[in-house]
């Protein structure tokens, strides 16, 4: 049996891709296979068919991450999934396919009213969000975050979970619609990086400096959040919007005891995705199936539409999450 994907057979710009027939995937042991619906567009996707994200060691090339639908198959030793739940899912590869095989440890129930698009436009945002600003930055009540990238996907999300602890939230943003969007959602500091300095802002208004940074910019930044960061200031790199490398001074490191960690999905072992969406289930799914809490969304497009929906991400046109619905 065939099914169509989407792939990028050469490196290239959204135009490089290609709606193709490729082999259906069987579930191995451990596995479902998944009748896909709807997948998320994520950063990486484009990074990847542009050539420049190295595919970690044995995962499957198709590009797509995340994605929502319903079981239709499971391998062997799989006793907690069966065919016919309506699921989210976590992928090594191949969310870009109308099925899509799974590890079942990556895999959430989501509540039977739920369409395919919201179990798309959660778990990889939710995941990456939850993981660096909790278990690497150990953001509590009371704290100071500064959010860059407030309009994207994991960003926007990242601000919701903020204020669902309690913390202050500064963020940033490249224009004026976003930010009017930002603070309508409740966020009092929004920067407009391209008009102002943020740094010399977030000082006007915190003199102390922050507690934690949410970084997707990198080398650019990177001395100026070494001077923002407060005692015990800790800072996750969750993206490389810029490129090459930058000085900091480590003096300031040492005294501040500043802690600064990179993050990225993809890599972690298979048991190490499995506790990262043992703790999304436990702590983000409940308030998610409350409405406690959702996701900004910026389009639903037809599958066919890939190029486009890869285009608007890449011009940074949306605000909040992508997805392509099948």
């Amino acid at each position: 049996m065939t099914m169509m994907i989407c792939h990028a057979p050469e490196p290239g710009g959204p135009e490089a891709l290609r709606f193709l027939s490729a082999p259906r995937p069987a579930p191995a042991p451990g596995e479902v296979l998944i009748r896909v619906g709807a997948v998320g567009v994520n950063r990486l996707d484009a990074m990847q068919r542009a050539g420049a994200y190295p595919l970690p060691p044995g995962v499957n090339p198709i590009l797509g991450v995340e994605c929502g639908g319903e079981v239709i198959e499971v391998g062997r030793d799989v006793a907690t999934i069966r065919p016919g739940m309506r699921v989210a899912a976590l992928l090594a590869g191949g969310g870009y396919a109308e099925y899509a095989v799974a590890d079942h440890r990556h895999v959430v129930e989501v509540p039977r009213d739920w369409s395919d698009v919201q179990a798309a436009s959660v778990i990889e945002t939710f995941c990456t969000a939850h993981e660096t600003l909790f278990e690497l930055s150990r953001l509590s009540a009371g704290e100071r975050v500064l959010i860059h990238a407030g309009g994207s996907a994991v960003g926007s999300t990242a601000i919701r979970m903020a204020q669902a602890v309690g913390a202050e939230i500064a963020t940033t943003t490249g224009s004026e619609g976003k930010a009017r969007r930002l603070q309508s959602m409740g966020v009092r500091h929004v920067v407009n990086y391209r008009t102002q300095d943020f740094a010399e802002t977030v000082r006007e208004f915190w003199p102390e400096g922050v507690d934690v940074i949410e970084d997707f910019v990198g080398p650019a930044y990177l001395a100026r959040h070494v001077d923002l960061l407060r005692w015990r200031g800790r800072m996750a790199f969750v993206g490389l919007l810029s490129a090459g490398t930058a000085e900091i001074n480590v003096a300031a490191v040492l005294t501040k005891m500043i802690q600064l960690r990179g993050f990225t999905l993809r890599p972690h072992s298979a048991d190490e995705k499995a506790a990262v969406v043992a703790r999304f289930r436990q702590r983000w799914l409940p308030e998610l199936t409350a409405g406690r809490i959702a996701p900004e969304m910026h389009a639903v497009l037809p599958f066919q539409q890939a190029v486009e929906a890869h285009r608007m991400l890449e011009a940074a046109e949306n605000f909040g999450k992508i997805v392509l619905q099948m």
